[in-house]
């Protein structure tokens, strides 16, 4: 084995360990199987929550030179996020946190979030909104409304958003449509038991937006059941 190799690893290791104890960011709790996070330099790279439609692109050159940050991302439950409700607006994706907020950026990352809007009526009125720190939610864009000046752009696919972010934090994607005809996605998940003992047989039944973390949260609340899920997919 050379030693110039492992010299130049323990110097580049030190480096890295430096940058990350000069990290003094505000942070969120992340939960064990929500979240996930990954550690990277100038080089960049992507972190991804598996089974969710969710992930953080950082590209080359977001970080400065020389720096190493710790980034993750959190799969917030609707049971613990008040999402936002405004007028006739419905939720269309999760809320996603990506961090650590007040991170010093050189150019932007790409959030990826999942949606359950189908795309093909022209009848929705787009837009993101993140939350504040006092817990309330604020647009950030509406969607072919950008500007100059817009503090971030989104990218529309027929299951998925793009976001283009300078600053992270919590963000959700949600919709409002013209003229009450837009489709809105989703699935019907039927849970049963493998085994009946009695002549009583249950089934529960859930209304889910078409998103692949929809799913994966009910799931392991299901697990008692001993059954696996079909789900059903119809559009509303």
């Amino acid at each position: 084995t050379y030693t110039g190799d492992n010299i130049r690893d323990g110097h580049f290791a030190n480096v890295r360990n430096k940058a990350l104890g000069s990290q003094h960011l505000l942070s969120l709790p992340r939960e064990h199987g929500n979240s996930t996070s990954g550690t990277f330099g100038y080089l960049g790279g992507r972190v991804t929550l598996p089974g969710t439609g969710v992930s953080l692109l950082v590209p080359h050159g977001a970080i400065p030179q020389g720096k190493f940050y710790e980034m993750y991302l959190v799969l917030n439950k609707a049971e613990s996020t008040l999402l936002p409700s405004e007028g006739t607006q419905t939720v269309l994706s999760p809320a996603v946190t990506c961090g650590p907020t007040g991170l010093l950026l050189c150019r932007p990352v790409i959030l990826t979030i999942p949606h359950c809007a189908d795309i093909s009526s022209s009848d929705w009125i787009y837009q993101l909104k993140t939350q504040s720190h006092q817990g309330n939610w604020e647009e950030v864009v509406t969607l072919d409304e950008e500007t100059l000046n817009t503090p971030c752009y989104c990218q529309l696919e027929a299951k998925s958003c793009h976001i283009l972010l300078d600053q992270l934090g919590t963000y959700v994607f949600v919709g409002e449509s013209y003229s009450r005809s837009a489709i809105k996605r989703l699935q019907l998940a039927i849970f049963a038991p493998t085994i009946c003992t009695s002549l009583e047989y249950s089934l529960k039944v859930y209304c889910l937006e078409d998103t692949p973390d929809a799913l994966k949260v009910t799931l392991p609340c299901n697990a008692g059941m001993g059954c696996p899920c079909f789900p059903k997919l119809f559009v509303l």
